[in-house]
């Protein structure tokens, strides 16, 4: 849908940032289960943010928002009494704290309007870490736009610190780190997380002959909509509640997840894939230890599928829970098992690449 109202555009940007499958050590990049590590893997397309000043009519609001979820455009204000530090109307709390938190600092340019057209290519809910590259590729166009003078590149590490700031002390989210640095960052890499929130990301380097089958043997399901609330709240409470009964196994768990990390980087650093795909079931199989309700009923029906098309690994994508995804390792060629996925009622498999590089942002000057 075209904007409505202001006139022509005075400044645009678009910026991009990947999603992320395969997190082994996933869980253990939150507040309740540091010290963490976390292997993941970048893919696309993710997200894309258009973003661009117009000159605004009298009566436009100071925002206007066009994205995917929602039915049509609407305006963004800050609260007559408290300003930005409460945005309004509150329709999507993640995207409008992360604008009201840069026009806090980089006030909109007088008579100019912003307008922000949001889409993700892949489908939500699917525990993609798409909530984080949205935040990440919003923040880079916003950084981007409103820059004076000359524009610089994009600090990778700041943009993910800043959206996580967003999801967690803004928006009131439950939320580990490793989501953002992934689409920050870009690439395979190995995330070291001591203490929470303090976050360090190591690129992995996989060798060309690895990686171009990597590309083509990694397959991705999206099972449905991703809903985990309860059960991840019980799992919150096994691990940070020392007075619950399943305190001792659920820590044990949570080390081993970290404790594989380092191994499924290396794995991929050396180009064994194989060890690699063991690496991936493992963590599954050690996110079960935590909850079995964290690989659910459609994730099992997906393994036994992967299983039959003699896959070489497969990993819950995520925090698991009902709905969400599944990354495979394909054994040789994928196709058969893309099939498989694919007749299964509701169930979709994106077309999903790997991408080396992380947010990126494009300045046009008319």
């Amino acid at each position: 849908m075209e904007p409505q109202g202001g006139g022509a555009p005075a400044r645009r940007v678009s910026a991009t940032a990947p999603v992320r499958v395969a997190d082994v050590g996933g869980w253990t990049d939150t507040w309740f289960g540091g010290p963490g590590r976390v292997c993941s893997v970048a893919v696309g397309p993710g997200v894309q943010v258009d973003a661009e000043l117009r000159t605004a009519a009298p009566d436009d609001p100071a925002v206007r928002i066009w994205a995917a979820d929602v039915d049509e455009p609407y305006g963004l204000g800050p609260d007559p009494v408290s300003g930005w530090s409460n945005p309004l109307p509150g329709r999507q709390p993640l995207v409008e704290h992360a604008v009201a938190a840069v026009l806090v600092k980089s006030p909109l340019p007088h008579g100019l309007q912003l307008g922000l057209h949001i889409h993700a290519a892949v489908p939500p809910g699917a525990a993609l870490g798409t909530s984080a590259a949205v935040l990440v590729a919003l923040l880079g166009a916003l950084h981007a736009l409103l820059a004076s003078g000359r524009w610089v590149p994009l600090d990778s590490a700041a943009l993910a610190e800043e959206a996580h700031r967003v999801e967690t002390t803004l928006a009131g989210r439950e939320s580990g780190v490793q989501d953002h640095q992934a689409a920050a960052h870009g690439g395979v890499g190995l995330l070291t997380v001591d203490p929470y929130p303090t976050a360090r990301w190591h690129r992995v380097t996989v060798p060309a002959e690895a990686r171009a089958q990597l590309d083509e043997r990694l397959v991705t399901v999206v099972l449905g909509a991703h809903d985990s609330s309860a059960v991840h709240g019980t799992v919150i409470e096994r691990i940070a509640s020392v007075r619950h009964p399943d305190h001792p196994a659920a820590i044990d768990a949570i080390r081993r997840l970290a404790l594989l990390a380092p191994g499924a980087a290396a794995a991929l650093a050396a180009g064994d894939l194989p060890a690699w795909g063991r690496t991936l079931t493992a963590a599954t199989n050690t996110q079960a230890e935590l909850h079995p309700g964290l690989v659910g009923a459609a994730h099992h029906e997906a393994i036994a599928l992967a299983q039959a098309h003699g896959a070489l690994g497969w990993k819950v994508n995520g925090a698991g829970g009902t709905g969400g995804s599944l990354t495979v390792l394909a054994a040789d060629d994928a196709r058969p098992l893309i099939d498989a996925f694919a007749a299964r009622p509701g169930w979709t498999v994106p077309e999903l690449r790997l991408v080396d590089e992380g947010v990126t942002a494009t300045v046009t000057e008319p």
